[in-house]
């Protein structure tokens, strides 16, 4: 466990098109959002923040907020993690205001051993939100892939080299792209196609065998039984009735 010391912590309210100037503090930041909605700046990022969203914000860095709603906010100062650790707008199910209320009441009251619990909660706190940042690290890695595939759909793609380029496995990287999607690599794949070709059906200029090679299928067959799947008619109908 790391020595984490907590300097205070407090709730607050803020009113709705309440601005909190600039400023800065000596020790890490973190501020948890209740409820409301608004701006923040740190240094010079932006982000917005919303019900259930906290941002860490690390020592002698200029921030301010503007409240576009009502808001309660809990902040804490802490000391004891790396001095550049960073964490700004995000959300997390395991950060509640049930688990910033317990921590303050712990510093209120000061009974036996409260010290040793403020110390072993700010450790689970920050496991939370380095779990939390390789979480929307993953995200952001996954939507690189998305991209890539909306705009590549028509080349010959192998989609375990994309697990590859995560360092993931194959079975993993299936498993997250459809929690991420709602469908597997392979069946996006095939439907950023099958998109594609509806435009190239409608414009007329090709057949349906130059649109199915153009949009990356294999076969003018493979690609007229998909078609068909998924729209329930072939691409020569489709073509006909909305050329």
């Amino acid at each position: 466990m790391l020595d984490l010391k907590l300097i205070s912590i407090w709730k607050a309210k803020r009113e709705k098109k309440t601005y909190i100037a600039k400023h800065s503090h000596n020790y890490h930041e973190l501020v948890y959002y209740v409820c409301g909605k608004g701006t923040a700046k740190v240094g010079d990022m932006s982000y917005k923040f919303s019900d259930g969203c906290f941002a860490l914000i690390p020592p002698d860095i200029d921030h301010e907020e503007w409240h576009s709603e009502d808001c309660e906010v809990y902040c804490l100062e802490f000391s004891g993690i790396p001095r550049t650790a960073q964490s700004l707008g995000n959300h997390c199910p395991n950060i509640s205001e049930k688990f910033f209320a317990e921590l303050m009441s712990e510093a209120k009251k000061q009974d036996y051993g409260y010290k040793e619990i403020i110390g072993a909660k700010l450790n689970e706190l920050w496991t939370y939100i380095l779990r939390s940042d390789n979480k929307n690290s993953n995200e952001k890695n996954f939507e690189y892939i998305i991209n890539y595939l909306q705009e590549n759909y028509h080349e010959k793609i192998v989609l375990s080299d994309c697990a590859k380029q995560l360092n993931l496995s194959y079975d993993y990287f299936q498993h997250k792209f459809k929690s991420i999607t709602g469908c597997s690599p392979q069946q996006f794949l095939i439907k950023q196609r099958l998109k594609a070709s509806k435009k190239l059906l409608k414009e007329g200029e090709l057949n349906c065998t130059e649109i199915a090679f153009r949009c990356g299928f294999s076969t003018s067959a493979q690609y007229s039984a998909l078609f068909k799947k998924e729209y329930g008619s072939s691409p020569l109908q489709y073509q006909k009735e909305n050329r």
